[in-house]
């Protein structure tokens, strides 16, 4: 991790306690959000939105109950991990329960119907107002409900010191910023300006474009869910010349449904420019323990970037209309080199499980794929090292530098399950279980 990222994750352990990376090793199912009326999280608010699955492991907040924190702000889990007769879990697949920020931090406030600009718990502002006031060191909680975009909203940091500020909902409930009034082709926009921002725990839907577009460097986004938009639904992008949109994190985020199918003109392209998320330029940006599922193009794209990192994350059923459907595509038109994807499960997507779509230098290794159009596409100077592939047809093409992948051994693996709620979903029987996504965590 660069040190941008190092020194944004001791603001999180400082202020609000990082995502619990042992807290779980099942394989996560998308999580359910909450309803549209009122939106806190208890079991009288969950939504019975078909296209929000349940996670396995995650309890209906989108939130572990073992997340919950003593006075400290320290969960009392982590007390035991100094204890050397525990051993180490491995490291989950998919998105983690994250951690709320303590309310008492609190420093600006914002509500659906809030007014004024006193911005304080007991007089909130409106989303725009609150944006607008932010600067580093504060932490912004957004009142539960809908939250309607109209108009560009931006979130800045306005200075790095003490901290970055933190966006985040008010604990026990969930802000849903909401662009249903919005047309295609309409340009409003959801931005990441200025100085880095830590944006935490809210929802984004039904934007007439990208649901949230990421144009400059060390941000986080950590445990968002992005859903229904009509281009990608997170996208990451600048200048492809002197690229500004640098390490930043991408973390525990649930990224389903955005499509542009249906619209035949350029830029929504039938659903072909809809992915979970994209990232269209930049140095050194990570994604870790992602869900992205159902959405028009590719589920994780990494399309003329440079040093890009994608772990530990999960794409299905992706491609829509004219949508690729790629799970993970690590490469595109130059610049564009030296993608890592490791241990990371695709399935029952429209094309190959893992493609190198041209990028230069690319790296797969400790994957699984099943169910995809094909498993794995490889360039002459992509690297491929302990990967599995279920398909029983085109696993793999015989490009690159490939090492010891399930294709390249004796039989053919079989996997345990292929139920994504058994513990068991896609983990190779004995004879393969020492590779792919689930060995070596």
């Amino acid at each position: 991790m660069t040190k941008p990222f190092i020194a944004l994750f001791i603001v999180l352990l400082a202020t609000a306690g990082c995502s619990d990376s042992n807290s779980d090793t099942s394989v996560l199912k998308p999580d359910v959000g909450a309803n549209d009326s009122g939106h806190t999280l208890d079991d009288a608010s969950l939504s019975d939105d078909a296209s929000a699955p349940n996670d396995a492991g995650v309890d209906d907040a989108g939130i572990s109950d073992a997340a919950s924190v003593n006075d400290a702000g320290i969960s009392d889990a982590a007390d035991l991990s100094d204890d050397a007769n525990i051993p180490d879990e491995p490291r989950a697949i998919g998105p983690r329960p994250v951690t709320p920020t303590a309310v008492e931090l609190g420093t600006l406030f914002a509500a659906p119907d809030g007014t004024g600009d006193a911005c304080s718990l007991a007089s909130p502002c409106d989303i725009y107002t609150v944006t607008s006031a932010a600067a580093a060191g504060d932490v912004i909680f957004m009142r539960g409900g809908i939250y309607t975009i109209d108009r560009n909203l931006d979130f800045r940091g306005r200075g790095t010191s003490p901290a970055p500020p933190i966006f985040e909902s008010y604990p026990g409930e969930v802000a849903i910023l909401d662009g249903s009034g919005q047309e295609a082709g309409d340009n409003v926009y959801i931005r990441v300006l200025g100085d880095p921002v830590v944006l935490r725990l809210f929802e984004i839907r039904k934007m007439a474009r990208s649901g949230i577009s990421v144009r400059t460097s060390d941000n986080v986004l950590e445990g968002l869910r992005v859903y229904d938009n009509l281009l990608s639904g997170i996208h990451v992008h600048e200048s492809y010349d002197a690229p500004t949109s640098n390490n930043n994190l991408i973390t525990d985020c649930v990224v389903f449904g955005n499509s542009g199918a249906g619209i035949f003109d350029l830029e929504y392209n039938d659903g072909g420019n809809s992915d979970g998320i994209s990232m269209s330029s930049g140095i050194g940006n990570r994604i870790e323990n992602v869900l992205s599922y159902n959405n028009s193009d590719d589920g994780i794209d990494t399309w003329r970037t440079l040093g890009s990192y994608v772990g530990y994350s999960i794409t299905y059923g992706n491609g829509i209309a004219n949508g690729n459907g790629q799970g993970f595509k690590s490469g595109g038109a130059p610049p564009s080199a030296g993608t890592t994807v490791e241990h990371s499960l695709s399935y029952s997507n429209k094309g190959a499980g893992f493609d190198q779509n041209s990028g230069l230098d690319v790296e797969f290794f400790n994957n699984t794929s099943w169910d995809n159009g094909r498993g794995y596409w490889f360039g002459n100077d992509t690297t491929g090292s302990n990967n599995v592939a279920f398909e029983t047809t085109n696993p793999a093409n015989d490009r690159g530098n490939q090492t010891d992948n399930s294709w390249q051994r004796a039989g053919a693996p079989t996997p345990l399950s292929t139920d994504p709620a058994s513990p068991d979903f896609l983990v190779p029987a004995p004879g393969f279980d020492d590779i792919g996504a689930h060995a070596g965590r």
